[in-house]
């Protein structure tokens, strides 16, 4: 795909201004000040950390993934740190939070945010512990790194579907295999992580039983 780079001082939200942008856009904000996380949270934007929204052309065979080959885009374009990834869509260095990644749909388009914490992460009042890249990545040279990733990614995916991308997701993935706790709106659950589904859904295992779980927050134990 041919992308064309938008970048801003300040926005609201990259997620919200790029839905005024056709699918191939790339919006990028120095600070935002609404930014904003999965249900709702906010999403804390000092300057110097990378805030990017990329268009895609809405793909009925590939929307439901984008969260794994987003994780498993930025994962692979962060070789030097040997980040970790956590169900549904963070990224982990050291087991800290350090890059989250929020999708919206737009009509005939998929927003999928990112923000990484290159120099700077919010370290009060977080429902996980945070941490930084040290400032050793520009927010533009992720960006790069991110565009060619996507393209491998998705000729991969074009030609072998979800099965590999999710076994490269799970190469990277943390807690596989161990207890973990998922916070749901209306209970907690404990159990072990037992691997993704081919709808993508987090299998987690109590007793003797597997259960599905589409969306929620997972805590390591």
């Amino acid at each position: 795909m041919k992308w064309e780079i938008k970048q801003f001082n300040s926005l609201v939200s990259t997620n919200t201004t790029a839905r005024e942008y056709p699918a191939g856009t790339i919006v990028m904000a120095e600070t935002q000040t609404g930014g904003r996380g999965r249900y709702g949270r906010i999403w804390q934007s000092p300057r110097g950390n990378l805030y990017v929204s990329f268009v895609f052309e809405s793909n009925p065979m590939r929307d439901q993934y984008l969260s794994f080959l987003t994780g498993l885009a930025l994962a692979e374009s962060l070789p030097e740190f040997n980040v970790r990834l956590k169900w549904p869509n963070d990224v982990l260095l050291e087991g800290k939070k350090v890059a989250g990644i929020l999708l919206e749909n737009a009509g005939d388009k998929i927003i999928v945010g990112i923000g990484v914490n290159l120099v700077n992460n919010p370290d009060k009042n977080m429902l996980y512990p945070t941490a930084n890249l040290g400032g050793r990545l520009s927010p533009i040279g992720l960006v790069k790194r991110l565009m060619i990733q996507y393209e491998a990614l998705f000729a991969v995916f074009e030609k072998k579907g979800f099965n590999k991308i999710r076994a490269r997701w799970l190469d990277l993935a943390t807690g596989v295999g161990e207890t973990i706790s998922v916070h749901l709106p209306t209970e907690e659950l404990i159990g072990t992580f037992h691997g993704i589904s081919d709808e993508g859904a987090l299998l987690l295992k109590t007793g003797k039983k597997v259960r599905s779980i589409t969306a929620g927050d997972v805590f390591l134990i």
